[in-house]
């Protein structure tokens, strides 16, 4: 029997697993995907969704956290990306650097009708987003969860009137400007899996994210999720991939049926699980579809509005214009809702894997966008149609795209963004707390031994929510066990 069994294929899960055998519990992590091959198209790497990596700066959230597990990484392996992200549109450009008066210069270049709006808003980004990282570092849930933590919270209500005041204002300047409200709108799409909180008091870490630091790892995500299944085996962990589960009991013991890539079935079992909240197996847990795993779900049900669609080219990186950043929002449309038509379309750059692909200068072009939950827009035709769509408008931005294509296979695209579902972060609404104003969602579940992992636990930290709750889904488990 195990102390500890995760069950998911996000980087929250991976997390949850190796921070428990770090800490010396017996665990096993059941993952339905190869990494490998869920990373990797052709002779390219890639990542399957567009969430930008935070957090990875010194004395940040990923950076502790990997020191904690004793996971070295070189500057080859992950580097600082500046600018940060870029976002065009039909008339503007614009770079976020990772200095402050750069990026403001920037922005102030592009709207100099906004200039001292700009300044100001940057300022009021800059003190709110110090001051929830400050509250995040002392509350990692986020929410409130005992008499204490409220006291705390009083302490914070101050700084929330300000905001509202403050936020009053910008949206009688700034953001009655459509073009600059876009560009908010995208950051906030690259950086949060909440669809619609860019004008919130916690959405300003949000757009501190270039001041922080965004960073890209050589293999993209496959880097960091390697590292940690190094580290979690060296540990003594064991790891079933490729695995599909049968079957789970729940009680004071968790038992399991899992079946491997030969169809050959074990069982396990287990005293702890921890589950992402993405996973298709989180149903096995429920014995009617539509029952609710806790009471905040009951509470504050969490939807699901878009998915994202990925399509991936292969191109020359001759035909990639000389200054353009790792991650583009490209905008059509100023006066279009993002998420309408495929308004908004995430870029990002990534090597080839292949040597002989890299002499040649050729580079992977995933680009993205999001769709909304609605099977019909999801079949294959539709589907198609879409990828078509999205070369169309990005011809408008990268002229003789079509003609310089080395690589494409719109079928493979589709099939990834059918098939690794549970691994993408999508959109979601909610609604926020009634009493704090904050997303968070709390990880426990109606059972006492079973807690939740993943990115929309915590939405308002953006990648770095992510990190955090694999992290303290573990540490429930070994308070628990004290």
């Amino acid at each position: 029997m195990y102390d500890l069994i995760v069950i998911g294929d996000d980087i929250s899960s991976y997390i949850a697993s190796t921070v428990a055998s770090h800490y010396g519990l017996n665990t096993a992590h059941i993952a339905k995907h190869n990494i490998e091959s869920t990373y990797s198209i052709g002779d390219y790497f890639f990542n399957l969704d567009p969430a930008l990596i935070t957090g990875f700066g010194v004395n940040q959230t990923g950076h502790s956290l990997l020191s904690e597990l004793n996971i070295s990484f070189t500057d080859e392996e992950a580097f600082l990306l500046n600018p940060s992200y870029q976002i065009i549109m039909p008339e503007h450009r614009l770079d976020f650097s990772n200095d402050k008066d750069s990026l403001v210069n920037d922005l102030i270049r592009e709207f100099p009708e906004k200039a001292r709006e700009i300044k100001a808003f940057y300022n009021a980004v800059e003190k709110n987003s110090k001051i929830f990282l400050k509250w995040m570092q002392k509350h990692p849930f986020i929410q409130p969860r005992n008499i204490k933590d409220y006291f705390n919270y009083i302490e914070l209500i101050p700084y929330l009137i300000r905001f509202r005041f403050y936020a009053m204002k910008f949206k009688r300047t700034i953001f009655r400007n459509e073009s600059l409200r876009k560009v908010l709108q995208a950051q906030y799409a690259l950086l949060s899996c909440e669809k619609d909180g860019f004008d919130s008091f916690t959405a300003h870490f949000q757009y501190s994210a270039p001041l922080r630091g965004v960073y890209n790892f050589q293999r993209g995500k496959l880097t960091l999720l390697s590292l940690l299944i190094n580290k979690f085996q060296s540990n003594n962990g064991k790891y079933f991939d490729n695995c599909g589960l049968l079957s789970l009991k729940k009680g004071k013991e968790i038992e399991m049926e899992i079946t491997d890539s030969k169809g050959i079935i074990s069982k396990i079992s287990a005293k702890y699980l921890i589950i992402s909240n993405k996973s298709e197996a989180i149903q096995l847990l429920l014995k009617r579809k539509k029952r609710r795993i806790n009471i905040g779900e009951w509470i504050r049900p969490t939807r699901i509005s878009h998915y994202p669609f990925t399509l991936h080219l292969g191109i020359l990186q001759k035909n990639i214009p000389e200054k353009m950043a790792a991650h583009v929002a490209v905008i059509s449309d100023a006066n279009k809702d993002i998420y309408d038509d495929n308004n908004l379309i995430i870029l990002e750059l990534s090597p080839a894997k292949d040597k002989k692909r890299i002499s040649k200068g050729q580079i992977l072009l995933s680009a993205t966008v999001y769709l909304p939950d609605d099977p019909k827009l999801w079949s294959k035709k539709k589907l198609n149609e879409n990828a078509h769509s999205i070369i169309e408008r990005l011809e408008f931005f990268l002229p003789f795209l079509k003609e310089n294509i080395q690589f494409i296979d719109i079928d493979k695209s589709i099939e990834i963004s059918m098939k690794y579902r549970d691994i993408v972060n999508p959109k979601y609404q909610l609604r926020s707390s009634f009493i704090s104003g904050f997303f968070a969602k709390n990880n426990k579940t109606r059972f006492r031994n079973i807690y939740l992992t993943g990115a929309s636990l915590l939405m308002e930290a953006g990648f770095e929510g992510e990190i955090v709750s694999g992290m303290y889904g573990v540490y429930k488990v070994l308070n628990k066990r004290k």
